[in-house]
């Protein structure tokens, strides 16, 4: 009777130490649940640009026309704004030099270059349409 008792509680005592450890995580094991191991991001395959074509004063132009053209090839991509002046240019790549300039009536932005050493893959460019190059800022003696 005392080694049926005894097998009765070493049996129970093994139940419940497997019990007691099935609801704690093994410090050894190598499962990550949840954002336990950092996920590797991708690497860019492109770039893109975009901005706002704005008057001397920071107002956003609607009407603009934005152009990019490829150094390399020359080939050119244009973009008219709407209401906000924003313009978008995306699938660029990261080893071709870009020019960035913006047209607003008669006016014109300065040449930006989007550069193949700027690794950045999401760049942003202000395009301002220069106050002298436009028709109502010229002074009076030269609109006659």
């Amino acid at each position: 009777m005392k080694s049926l008792l005894f097998v009765s509680f070493v049996m129970a005592a093994a139940a419940s130490s497997l019990l007691g450890q099935a609801g704690q995580p093994d410090p050894h094991s190598n499962v990550f649940l949840g954002g336990d191991k950092p996920k590797k991001e991708k690497a860019p395959t492109s770039r893109s640009v975009r901005g706002t074509v704005t008057d001397d004063s920071g107002r956003p132009l609607e009407n603009a026309v934005v152009t990019l053209t490829n150094q390399g090839t020359h080939e050119r991509l244009s973009y008219f704004t709407k209401k906000d002046g924003l313009y978008y240019f995306d699938g660029l790549s990261f080893t071709t030099d870009y020019n960035l300039v913006a047209q607003y009536k008669d006016g014109k932005s300065i040449v930006k270059t989007l550069s193949q050493y700027d690794r950045s893959p999401r760049i942003v460019r202000i395009l301002e349409i220069d106050k002298a190059a436009r028709p109502d800022s010229r002074p009076a003696a030269a609109n006659k």
